[in-house]
Parts: C-alpha cells; structure tokens; sequence
C-alpha cells in the first residue's frame, strides 16, 4: 500500500516540483492522506532558490504552509492545490505560513518575476 501511495504521491507532485523550482523559486516536502482523494496534511519549504520570486515574498526553508490560496493546510485536496499553482507569470500565489517560532505571516509570491 505504502508503495502504491508513493507511486501515487510522485504522479501528483512532480510536475508541481517542476513548476515551483521555475515560476516561484521553492522545492517543498508535501506529505498527503487517502487514496482515491488525497489531501495534504504537511506542506513544509525545503529549498528557496536564490533571488527567485518565493525570495523576494518572504519565503525561508522550513516554514510550514498553512494555507495556499485560501485551502487550508491540513486537508486541501491534493488535485485543488495542484490547480492552485499553476499560475501564469504575473499572477500572485498567496501563501500563509507559520515561521519557526510559530508567528504566522500571509506572503505574496509574483510569479515568475
């Protein structure tokens, strides 16, 4: 089953990876719960690319999102968020996080600028 879900899992967010090192700058550890509706129960920043748009909004390695968009982390679907950021250059991708010491913060991420 473990396997399953990973196969599963790496279908889903591999093109958003791809999509994120590109427009916005970030490569994130997403975590999701069920099978045939996923949803995402962790949504935590790894990577934040130098002078990338993620960069210049605010976005630091190891804060946790809580909302993307307005759907709200635990249990966004995983197909929901996915179309979330899939913005055009230009767009705005909000995202509200909570920094290591807990405050929380809405930040504007410009895409691909």
């Amino acid at each position: 089953m473990n396997s399953i879900r990973k196969i599963i899992l790496i279908s889903l967010f591999l093109p958003f990876t791809a999509f994120a090192e590109g427009k916005i700058g970030i490569a994130a550890g997403v975590s999701v719960d069920g099978f045939f509706s996923p949803e995402i129960t962790e949504f935590k920043i790894d990577k934040v690319n130098s002078g990338s748009p993620a960069e210049k909004a605010g976005v630091k390695v190891g804060q946790l999102v809580l909302e993307l968009d307005g759907c709200k982390i635990p249990g966004c679907p995983a197909d929901k968020a996915k179309k979330l950021m899939d913005k055009e250059t230009g767009e705005v991708l909000s995202l509200l996080v909570k920094n290591l010491d807990g405050s929380e913060v809405l930040l504007k991420i410009h895409v691909g600028e």
